[in-house]
């Protein structure tokens, strides 16, 4: 078996794996609830799940739990799903939003961002896996071609793949340029979900 053969098979395996795994990652996560902690003016706390019951006044001192979902298989449809990469990341993510917006965001910003959020998610989540497959096939290449140095920039910088495939991948041109594309892909989405999110926030 010749070098070529033996890179194809580590290609396929190594393409294999990580599809594998990040379909196991994904499907096993158990799905999590946001819920939410305030104290009224009366010195009552309080808890729910829908930020909108929250007056607005006591939004800026809420404490954010990451709860389990349980799942009624009787009542499927009956209510909207939980929000995707929801729980404490996104609560993060979303608070980092109000933060640089130079405060808490009004309920119509609430909303275009939760649209936004559930729109995006999992482009960009699908991007990253493609992006990271991409980069271990690189790098296995690199190693079983014989090209060390490559293949350890590859695994340890990152950033050295895209020279990479263009020069060392024996494929034709179209088939770089597009693996290349697919490589850049999270970068693409999140600039095309970045201007999106900040033309609904205006």
């Amino acid at each position: 078996m010749n070098a070529r053969a033996v890179s194809r098979c580590a290609s396929v395996i190594v393409l294999a794996v990580a599809l594998l795994l990040a379909a196991s990652a994904f499907l096993a996560r158990p799905a999590r609830a946001q819920a939410y902690k305030y104290k009224d003016s009366s010195g009552h706390v309080h808890f729910t799940e829908d930020y909108y019951e929250i007056p607005e006044r006591y939004r800026n001192q809420i404490e954010t739990r990451e709860m389990p979902v349980h799942v009624d298989p009787n009542a499927a449809g009956k209510d909207e799903a939980p929000l995707p990469g929801g729980g404490a990341a996104a609560a993060s993510f979303e608070n980092g939003v109000a933060h640089g917006m130079g405060g808490n965001l009004t309920v119509k910003q609430q909303d275009a961002l939760h649209a936004w959020m559930k729109k995006w998610v999992w482009p960009w989540v699908a991007a990253m896996v493609v992006n990271v497959i991409i980069a271990l096939a690189m790098v296995i290449h690199a190693f079983v071609q014989g090209k060390i140095g490559w293949g350890l920039a590859n695994f340890f910088l990152g950033v050295t793949s895209p020279f990479y495939m263009m020069m060392h991948l024996e494929q034709s041109l179209v088939v770089r340029v597009g693996l290349l594309f697919l490589y850049l892909s999270p970068m693409i989405v999140g600039g095309i979900a970045g201007a999106e999110l900040a033309a609904a926030l205006r």
